[in-house]
């Protein structure tokens, strides 16, 4: 125990005197954990600026303006007179969308005709994009629904049951796990895993590199390597812990983010995921010739590490062996079981499967790395 205390603090003193290594592994967690807070401040777009461009100037079409502007998703701060003029105005990003009501819009709906409101939006920006198409959405709806209900009252049909035959049901809709439908409760945890995931792997990459370089051994006994490299690796366990403390249980307050608490699957899918990945960056170390080579290796294909687990494209939509690669992550399926916990209350028997193929991952990169080093050590 007194040996393995003394490799720890080896391991540590070794760490803080390697400035690359603490850029990395203490100021880019809290840098960039803190930057990703600020894009996901707002859980939904509201009051997104608009244009509406009124050809029929009637009384329906400025109800139906007035209706738009009265949502909570969009506000129309501007009246274009032409389309070319709209278009100045969102290419100048004063306004994000806007809208055209046709001429005769009004006469065509008292006619019984069908018109049409063309929306003009940008849809490279989605969330933006979300809130203009679903207040337009909504808007044209509930105008449609008053315009119905309006003609079953001329028909001589009382308003209740005309609102009734035009409504026959009431639809409520509850959100699960996501009640407010924002993109910071869903994406901002996940982010906050793969941060940690990605640091440690760098960090731990970096430092064998510059072992490499300068010619050092892992250490001096081949046969000692499983027993330091596993207390090595758990300095870093225990400092990447502390993180976890405070991310997992204090940052949810500080930054309005869901956490469910349920800390016992939680740490053992975090202390696994860390272990996993600490074993893991030994293991591709073969690769680091140099310093500098593990940290243009690794940062570069960490936008592969981002995609693979499924967070920005659905890994059903992935090609099969893409999909199976992923699953050899370590993040994988740390984000699957700790995103488990967190939205649905999973339990520990809820996750036992996440939990047993990252301890297999463990073990497979734990034998692995042993190998690396012995490689690297001859």
């Amino acid at each position: 125990m007194k040996k393995f205390i003394k490799i720890i603090r080896t391991e540590f003193n070794t760490f803080f005197h390697d400035a690359g290594a603490m850029l990395i592994m203490v100021i880019g967690v809290f840098a960039y954990s803190l930057f990703y807070s600020i894009p996901y401040s707002a859980e939904v777009i509201k009051d997104a600026p608009i244009g509406l461009i009124d050809m029929d100037n009637s009384t329906m079409s400025h109800e139906f303006s007035r209706d738009l502007n009265s949502s909570d998703f969009v506000e129309i701060i501007s009246n274009p007179l032409s389309i070319e003029d709209a278009k100045k105005e969102f290419y100048k990003e004063n306004i994000r969308a806007f809208l055209v009501i046709p001429k005769d819009f009004e006469k065509d709906i008292k006619k019984g005709r069908q018109t049409t409101v063309s929306l003009y939006a940008d849809t490279s920006y989605m969330i933006i994009y979300k809130a203009v198409y679903q207040g337009v959405v909504q808007t044209a709806m509930e105008t449609g629904a008053k315009i119905e209900v309006a003609k079953l009252i001329k028909k001589g049909i009382p308003k209740q049951m005309a609102i009734t035959l035009k409504k026959p049901f009431e639809f409520v809709q509850t959100p699960l796990y996501n009640a407010q439908g924002g993109y910071k409760t869903y994406v901002y945890p996940v982010i906050l895993i793969l941060i940690l995931h990605q640091t440690l792997i760098i960090g731990l990459g970096l430092m064998q590199g510059t072992l490499t370089e300068l010619g050092g051994k892992f250490c001096r006994k081949e046969k000692n390597i499983p027993f330091i490299l596993f207390a090595k690796c758990s300095a870093y366990v225990l400092l990447y812990l502390f993180y976890s403390v405070i991310i997992f249980l204090i940052f949810p307050a500080l930054f309005n983010y869901p956490m469910s608490y349920n800390i016992v699957p939680l740490f053992v899918l975090l202390i696994l995921m860390y272990y996993t990945a600490a074993f893991f960056s030994y293991t591709i170390s073969l690769f680091f010739k140099a310093r500098e080579s593990s940290l243009l290796i690794l940062v570069v294909t960490s936008l592969v590490f981002i995609f693979i687990p499924g967070l920005i494209w659905p890994r059903e939509s992935m090609p099969m062996i893409v999909n199976a690669a992923s699953f050899f992550v370590p993040a994988t399926c740390a984000i699957d079981g700790i995103t488990k916990i967190n939205y649905m209350g999973a339990t520990f028997w809820d996750v036992k499967y996440d939990i047993l193929w990252l301890a297999f991952l463990c073990f497979l990169y734990f034998n692995l790395s042993i190998r690396v080093l012995k490689e690297k050590n001859k």
